[in-house]
């Protein structure tokens, strides 16, 4: 996909976040239900967060713009919900990365201390797809990543405050792929999960599940 697609689907995503997908939105009545989800980690509450996304050569080579995709969302979530915070800007953390191509090899409190904030979310994409495995014509989106937080201010800064794995599957709630849709579709629909489930880690809030 062209980085001008992933501009396009990023800033819709960005701009109607979930609720833009009637999938995703307020489901048909008596089929959902709101469930509170507690925070797994509060420290990034009032502090200055970036978020690096990290993703082997097999995801890249099919998602060439899966950093820059990831990194928006989950921003974007922590932005609009974690009380005080401020967010790198994503092209920022972009650039970042292009100049320093070996950053993820480097002491977790080195890599803080060159971005220059207090705390640094890690997502390390351990899956990301939008097919049914083995299968072209069947959509059925994928992500799974280990998220975890560096803390400038920790007592020992080379250990993650916290370390979870999130994966999400778009449709949600189904085994079964798609076969009507199209890649961008997919992408947006499971970027909207994965972020609400990522972000999600940091803030109290409710989440739709089938009754």
């Amino acid at each position: 996909m062209k980085r001008s697609t992933i501009a396009l689907c990023i800033l819709s995503l960005m701009l109607v976040g979930c609720q833009g997908f009637g999938w995703l939105g307020e489901g048909a009545a008596g089929g959902k239900k709101k469930i509170n989800v507690d925070a797994r980690y509060l420290g990034l509450d009032n502090q200055s967060v970036a978020v690096l996304v990290s993703a082997d050569q097999y995801i890249l080579a099919q998602y060439p713009n899966v950093d820059l995709a990831v990194c928006s969302a989950v921003t974007r979530k922590i932005a609009s919900n974690v009380p005080g915070v401020t967010v790198t800007n994503p092209t920022q953390v972009m650039t970042f990365q292009k100049n320093n191509p070996y950053w993820s090899t480097l002491p977790y409190e080195e890599l803080i201390a060159r971005l220059g904030t207090q705390r640094v979310v890690l997502i390390d994409l351990i899956e990301y797809r939008t097919h049914e495995p083995g299968n072209a014509h069947v959509w059925q989106g994928l992500i799974s990543a280990n998220v975890g937080v560096i803390e400038a201010d920790a007592a020992d800064p080379d250990r993650m405050a916290i370390n979870e794995i999130v994966s999400v599957k778009f449709p949600e709630n189904s085994d079964i792929g798609m076969l009507n849709s199209d890649d961008q579709t997919v992408e947006l629909g499971m970027l909207s999960l994965f972020s609400r489930d990522a972000a999600g880690l940091f803030y109290d809030h409710k989440i739709e599940v089938e009754k």
